[in-house]
């Protein structure tokens, strides 16, 4: 499945390993200022959050986002929260994982009429404590939790060509 945070094309974001450029401050501060906040609404909602609310949740943004058509460049808006929101992340007082960062661009896609799906996935190795991850995706784009290669999918509908296993 490809990340849209280490996608080999030239993406309408910077790439993680290089500095921004002058020309990106206008977009950039406006969607940290929409990061924070959606960071903000995830950690409000994480508080009530139960495992078994996931799917009633991606069932309810998908319906959120076909109620909205999308406008603008769909590729630079997800480029752009994939790069942003875990930036933002490490920079707040209170923690903002893997789960919280999907639900933040769970509800920012799904305003602006984009369907997405959380998924979490959990990691045995052979040793070494247990690992759990949540990921967004979008049709089969990875926008937030990045490699993901290690983790079985344990809830949310595989796509096409992808086992979960």
């Amino acid at each position: 499945m490809p990340s849209l945070q280490s996608s080999p094309d030239p993406a309408p974001a910077p790439d993680s390993r290089k500095s921004l450029r002058f020309s990106d401050a206008g977009w950039v501060a406006a969607y940290c200022m929409t990061g924070l906040f959606e960071l903000v609404r995830a950690r409000i909602a994480f508080a009530r959050l139960e495992a078994r609310d996931i799917p009633a949740r991606n069932r309810r943004a998908a319906g959120r986002a076909s109620a909205i058509t999308p406008q603008g460049d769909e590729a630079a808006l997800l480029a752009r929260v994939s790069y942003v929101l875990p930036r933002i992340s490490v920079r707040l007082p209170w923690r903002s994982d893997c789960l919280i960062q999907a639900i933040a661009g769970q509800n920012w896609l799904a305003r602006r009429g984009l369907p997405s799906e959380i998924r979490i996935g959990v990691e045995r190795p052979e040793s070494g404590p247990f690992g759990a991850h949540a990921w967004l995706v979008h049709e089969d784009a990875v926008i937030t939790g990045g490699d993901i290669s290690r983790y079985s999918l344990l809830l949310g509908e595989p796509r096409q060509g992808q086992s979960d296993a």
